[in-house]
């Protein structure tokens, strides 16, 4: 069995510096080459992903399956800054690209919503 953690860095602009200097929220959502390190803005696991044994999709499910992030964002937690706005698009171009399987009569659907079994397990920290 496989598991990945899913962690958050909070955003401390008032605590956070570049060179030295301490700069506003925008700088840092903004710039996704600066690193936050982690003795300002510690990694918080807020879950963790586990692959269960023998829940592999078959090929014809893996054809129809997409994950939208950005698109099933609440609108507290919708995703900000330059990478997710471009990820947005690449998520809406690869959905395109895939829904070549609907000429098969298949439909495009999230991973909890094939046949209500899990294809993964959640626990959360």
């Amino acid at each position: 069995m496989s598991s990945f953690d899913f962690g958050l860095q909070f955003l401390d602009a008032e605590k956070m510096t570049y060179w030295g200097k301490h700069l506003d929220a925008n700088f840092w959502i903004e710039n996704a080459s600066v690193e936050w390190h982690e003795a300002e803005a510690a990694f918080h696991t807020v879950a963790r992903l586990t692959l269960l044994p023998g829940s592999q999709l078959t090929q014809a499910d893996g054809e129809i399956t997409s994950f939208d992030v950005t698109g099933n964002a609440t609108a507290d937690s919708t995703p900000v800054g330059s990478i997710n706005r471009a990820r947005r698009q690449g998520e809406l171009a690869s959905r395109k690209a895939r829904m070549s399987a609907r000429s098969n009569g298949a439909q495009l659907q999230e991973p909890a919503q094939q046949r209500g079994q899990p294809v993964v397990a959640f626990s959360y920290d």
